[in-house]
């Protein structure tokens, strides 16, 4: 199966406040670390999600 290479973009981090807003009423109680501390995580669970659909071959 013929993968293509990822494209070298430039990733610029959301911002606090896109975080807040995609974290809904939930957020409302979270230091601004918090939120940064859950989108870093989200990333790299996404990372690992991409690569592990790669490996099965779900992602063409």
């Amino acid at each position: 199966m013929d993968v293509p290479e990822p494209a070298e973009a430039i990733r610029e981090p959301i911002s606090i406040a896109r975080c807040r807003e995609l974290l809904g009423d939930e957020a409302d109680a979270l230091a601004d670390d918090e939120v940064i501390d859950i989108a870093r995580h989200a990333e790299a669970m996404a990372h690992v999600l991409i690569a592990l659909a790669l490996q099965d071959g779900r992602i063409h």
